[in-house]
């Protein structure tokens, strides 16, 4: 992944997922996350991400790429930001930067700590959203209570 390459090369720790299921269990099970930088279209849906980690946690900063056309600005969550392919790699290093002087001292995800597993990222044991918004916004249904 050539943006971790690059944000990696310009001093900054970085982790690489596959998809929304580990990049949720990398932010529950490791702390602190202050960054977050996803495609739109990454397995699970960019989009559907962006928006479950702004409520979760509202202190990461959040970059979704494209290289499509279409307004994707509408559809993103407040204070997110869109870097639009190609993007120069110092607007990105500049961006990640910028973000990070308003971080508090503290991000919400400090709370939730713990190793990685040797083998890789543990698996997402939540909402499943491989399968878009519609996944993260189903209602749960209530239990029989008869």
């Amino acid at each position: 992944m050539v943006t971790a390459d690059m944000l990696t090369d310009a001093g900054f720790e970085t982790i690489e997922v596959r998809n929304t299921n580990e990049a949720l269990a990398v932010l529950e099970q490791r702390g602190p996350v202050h960054v977050l930088i996803t495609g739109r279209h990454i397995p699970g849906n960019g989009v559907v991400l962006a928006h479950i980690v702004h409520e979760r946690w509202p202190s990461v900063s959040i970059f979704v790429t494209t290289g499509a056309g279409a307004d994707l600005e509408r559809e993103l969550p407040p204070r997110a930001h869109l870097l639009r392919k190609p993007y120069d790699f110092a607007d990105v290093i500049r961006a990640v930067e910028a973000s990070l002087e308003w971080l508090p001292e503290e991000p919400d995800n400090s709370l939730v700590t713990g190793p990685l597993l040797p083998g890789g990222v543990p698996v997402h044991t939540g909402a499943d959203v491989s399968s878009g918004i519609g996944a993260a916004a189903a209602p749960v249904p209530e239990p029989d209570k008869t």
